[in-house]
């Protein structure tokens, strides 16, 4: 399985964080930056998380996860396989799963290397950060991301436990 380590927070100024991710990836030689319409498919599954990411309705990434959901600091273990066809793959999801939840977002990534910044404005949740870094090295990967941290001026009582799932069901319940 591959690995990143993560965090997520809640942004008031995307123009503010969309310029600091620009200027920060700059320094890589490795880099890239897009803009994706994102719809996430959870499905109801035991121990893990299952869910079809559509992207700009002509792609898509059917994702397994499990990560430690208590910390605001997570290691996520993945596995993920690619989809030309994400609709009809859609289709026969939900004959063998119940939908838990679908999260529409619009989301900017800025990659470098093994490092993503990712400013997401999610339908009925708000805008977020996420930093995301994939490692063979965790050691490595908590330096970078203390120096993303640092770099965003985030403090770690504003990071987000859980995912967008997780916020917008709470949100359901009340």
């Amino acid at each position: 399985m591959r690995q990143n380590y993560e965090i997520k927070a809640r942004i008031f100024n995307c123009d503010i964080a969309k310029w600091k991710a620009m200027a920060f990836i700059k320094k890589f030689k490795n880099k890239q930056h897009d803009v994706q319409h994102q719809k996430d498919v959870y499905f109801k599954i035991r121990g893990k998380r299952l869910k079809l990411r559509i992207i700009n309705k002509e792609s898509g990434n059917l994702i397994l996860y499990k990560r430690d959901e208590k910390s605001v600091k997570r290691i996520s273990k993945y596995l993920f396989a690619d989809t030309n066809n994400p609709e009809e793959l859609e289709k026969i999801l939900r004959n063998f799963f119940d939908v838990l939840v679908v999260v529409e977002k619009k989301r900017e990534m800025f990659i470098a290397d093994n490092i993503r910044i990712h400013i997401d404005k999610v339908k009925g949740l708000g805008n977020f950060i996420e930093f995301e870094v994939i490692y063979n090295s965790f050691e490595s990967a908590k330096k970078i991301m203390a120096d993303l941290i640092n770099y965003f001026e985030l403090v770690e009582t504003g990071f987000i436990k859980g995912s967008y799932s997780d916020l917008l069901l709470k949100k359901k319940e009340k």
